[in-house]
């Protein structure tokens, strides 16, 4: 210790000690890697005119601090009531079919299609089927909580008289505020203008390095401008295995059918339809299919461009993306190849 001062256990330094450590070693006893689908309790919103429960984040039993996951059961014939949020939302379908509202067009949905409804959008849902119509909603309202930035309006059936229209207009002017204000509307609009809906029909499975076929469902090089939010389906053959890997961000994986297990940090966690493993920050993990007969189906929610693009900067020259040794160096030389 340099001087004779004495150090006060009240300074700033250990105040801030305090809270981090607290806050991580709070995280640590609290978090899961794995949420039932068994243990989700659906509760009838009469406002919403839903039922809804949640499967991860929120009130459920496997907090997160990034992404969370929902179920939502609209019954047959049921229109919800047109709210909007400060967070991103996107819902694959996971039975039924109807249409949503979304920004003043409508989308029709059937049983695996995916749908993004943006911040600040209103929007609203409809079962137009003779049996419950299930929605798995995956959005960054914890993050955005974390922010202090949470909001939610719901106007019931009145139509929504304003959209996004205020913003997108722009200022004449070439300072640094006007280009600032400028940038803001046109992010805005390339938002309000972005593909909005993925037809399962339409998907693809291909071949990846991992040992799984695969497709995107919503992601940036589809189209899509979420705040960070992608999602992809995979799916893994018969007693066959993904590569072990690991990365930064929260990722949530719900199993939409088959049964296997999965190993993450170094503990087992088996699984079957319905259930979400839970990736936490950098922990390496393998997914596995313990059927011989049946492929098992997942889809992975991450948070991605946002939170990683801002970790990637801030950890540089550390690598956030690590594949098992032997991937890694087919990954390398595939690479390789392609830039020749």
């Amino acid at each position: 210790m340099k001087g004779s001062e004495v150090v006060d256990p009240r300074s700033h330094y250990f105040v801030q000690r305090r809270r981090r450590f607290k806050f991580l070693d709070d995280w640590r006893q609290k978090r899961r890697s794995i949420a039932r689908g068994d243990d989700v309790r659906l509760e009838r919103s009469e406002t919403r005119r839903v039922s809804m429960g949640f499967l991860c984040g929120g009130d459920s039993a496997a907090p997160t601090r990034v992404i969370d996951t929902r179920i939502i059961e609209i019954a047959p014939g049921e229109t919800t009531s047109t709210h909007r949020h400060a967070h991103d939302a996107v819902c694959f379908v996971l039975s039924g079919q109807g249409n949503s509202d979304i920004a003043g067009q409508r989308y029709a949905w059937a049983r695996w299609d995916t749908f993004h409804t943006p911040a600040w959008v209103w929007h609203r849902h409809r079962n137009t089927g003779n049996e419950p119509a299930r929605l798995l909603a995956i959005s960054d309202a914890p993050l955005v909580a974390a922010l202090g930035l949470s909001r939610i309006d719901d106007i019931g059936d009145k139509p929504p008289t304003e959209y996004a229209a205020a913003f997108l207009g722009g200022v004449s002017g070439d300072s640094t505020y006007e280009r600032e204000v400028n940038a803001a509307a046109e992010s805005w609009r390339k938002r309000t203008e972005a593909r909005r809906h993925t037809s399962f029909a339409d998907v693809q499975l291909k071949a990846n390095p991992k040992g799984s076929r695969s497709a995107l469902l919503v992601d940036g090089s589809l189209g899509y401008r979420t705040t960070g939010i992608s999602i992809a389906m995979f799916e893994i053959p018969p007693g066959r295995s993904q590569s072990k890997h690991r990365h930064p961000g929260e990722a949530v994986l719900y199993i939409v059918d088959g049964e296997g297990h999965s190993v993450i940090d170094g503990v087992r966690q088996d699984w079957k339809t319905g259930d979400a493993p839970i990736v936490h920050q950098y922990v390496w993990h393998q997914h596995f299919n313990d059927s011989k007969e049946r492929p098992a189906t997942v889809i992975r929610m991450h948070m991605w461009e946002s939170i990683i693009e801002i970790m990637q900067a801030a950890m540089d020259p550390i690598p956030l993306y690590e594949d098992e040794p032997g991937l890694e160096e087919r990954m390398a030389e595939l690479t390789a190849a392609l830039k020749g």
